[in-house]
């Protein structure tokens, strides 16, 4: 015999959706190795929590500091994922609603006549609730919500992901804007260098020591320094210019003379390096929810298959007098169980769900793609910091060869023995090697704000 208990259990099973047609989800397996290679990158041993650096304990300049946290305060970018998540929760809040139980009211007033004259006209008043409900015994709402569910908690992976880059763009056209200002010192340097060669070797052609040929070279490279002077000044001005984009303000962002600007600060990193540090990326937690809104999908897909079930009930009055309108003679009720059932929809739900199969897959590959990527991005410079560390430890001893050659290079131009050409390509040589380094020392910390980046770094204060 069927109980009362077994009712109420069953009217439970049913109310809450307790078929699930969704298939299991399942992590992808890390389509990359499990560690990084580490054998000649140097790396700093640290805490545990090595990964919970926040952007304030990795780029220590009072000035970039404050130049990021103008920038997450009025940037557009960060102001536009804020904007979507709210429609992203808005959307999850309607499919949620879709659940609960629907209760509507209406109420009317019917006027008629006769189209001939000697017919009356005639008022009919109507008032009703109607209380609908969805059973949703094979979960196509539930899995709808799930999805929306997913979708939102990616949106805000997403604009986790637009804060990180924010933070790394902001902190590269800083130094970047740095490297220019610095180049452009040495070139006025080397102007100024090249002004007095070039009035030495002039007074030397008045005195008769010299000829017409050296000063023509001592004028040719002036005139270069001078063109690359006005080459930096541009580029300056373009950093400056995408610096304050960026920022979201104009007021900022001016170029300065920053002490210790282009100070190396290396990212901190445990000694045995996993590659599932990967998983903490939050473009790699956005790619995880969407395929788990893509799997719930394939439970509404599947849901569409089976019967739909709805409760529907009313009261409804109806008195061609108003304040007979609400008596229990004129008042009627109703209950409407309805069940829908798909029996030829010209293979709709068939395509819908190959549809969303496909999609889940695409999902997939989606998700394992980043992860290589993010594998690809890490790897690349954790390789290139020893290369970039043993260029500018070969360009520094140049640099010191350099200066010995060029006193050398002027004594013997002095003494009468040596041409000035040697002079010349020395000093050029010097500038050009003075700005490799400063090149070289910019694309260490850059390397190291990407490595920062591409372990998921830089969401914390």
């Amino acid at each position: 015999m069927f109980t009362l208990k077994q009712l109420i259990l069953s009217s439970g099973f049913i109310l809450t959706g307790c078929v699930n047609l969704v298939p299991d989800y399942q992590t992808p397996d890390l389509p990359v190795p499990q560690q990084f290679s580490l054998s000649q990158n140097g790396l700093v041993a640290v805490a545990d929590s090595y990964q919970d650096t926040g952007w304030r304990s990795f780029f220590t300049q009072p000035e970039l500091q404050q130049l990021i946290a103008s920038g997450l305060e009025n940037n557009r970018d960060i102001e536009m994922a804020a904007l979507k998540i709210q429609k992203i929760r808005a959307e999850y809040g309607v499919t949620k609603a879709e659940r609960y139980p629907q209760l509507n009211g209406a109420s009317s007033v019917r006027y008629q006549g006769g189209l001939n004259a000697d017919k009356g006209s005639s008022k009919e008043y109507d008032i009703g609730l109607e209380l609908s409900l969805d059973l949703d015994f094979f979960g196509r709402l539930k899995n709808s919500i799930e999805a929306e569910k997913q979708n939102l908690l990616a949106s805000e992976e997403a604009r986790r992901n637009v804060h990180i880059v924010l933070v790394s763009a902001i902190s590269q056209n800083y130094f970047n804007q740095q490297l220019i200002f610095e180049q452009l010192q040495i070139a006025q340097d080397t102007r100024r260098n090249y002004q007095q060669a070039y009035a030495l070797v002039r007074q030397q052609v008045v005195n008769g020591s010299s000829n017409l040929l050296a000063l023509e070279q001592a004028r040719g490279v002036l005139d270069s320094t001078e063109a690359e002077i006005a080459r930096r000044e541009g580029e300056l001005a373009q950093t400056t210019n995408a610096l304050q984009l960026l920022l979201g303000s104009y007021q900022t962002g001016r170029v300065s003379a920053s002490t210790g600007a282009m100070e190396f600060n290396p990212v901190r990193l445990p000694a045995h390096l996993s590659s599932d540090i990967l998983l903490q990326r939050p473009d790699i937690l956005e790619a995880e929810h969407q395929l788990k809104a893509a799997n719930a999908n394939i439970g509404v897909a599947r849901a569409a298959f089976y019967p739909a079930i709805n409760l529907t009930s009313g009261l409804s009055g109806s008195s061609s007098e108003l304040n007979r309108l609400f008596n229990t003679a004129s008042g009627l009720w109703s209950f409407i169980p309805k069940i829908e059932l798909p029996i030829f929809n010209a293979h709709r739900n068939q395509q819908n769900l190959a549809r969303v199969n496909i999609l889940q897959q695409q999902a997939v590959v989606n998700y394992q793609q980043k992860i290589q990527n993010a594998f690809k991005q890490v790897a690349d410079s954790l390789a290139l910091r020893d290369s970039l560390y043993r260029q500018l430890i070969a360009q520094q001893r140049y640099l010191k060869t350099l200066n010995t050659s060029l006193q050398r290079a002027k004594r013997l131009y002095a003494s009468g023995v040596g041409s000035y050409i040697e002079v010349l390509d020395t000093q050029r040589s010097l500038f050009t090697t003075r700005q490799t380094i400063v090149d070289l020392q910019y694309a260490r910390q850059i390397n190291e704000i990407n490595l920062f980046t591409a372990l998921g770094g830089g969401w914390k204060v």
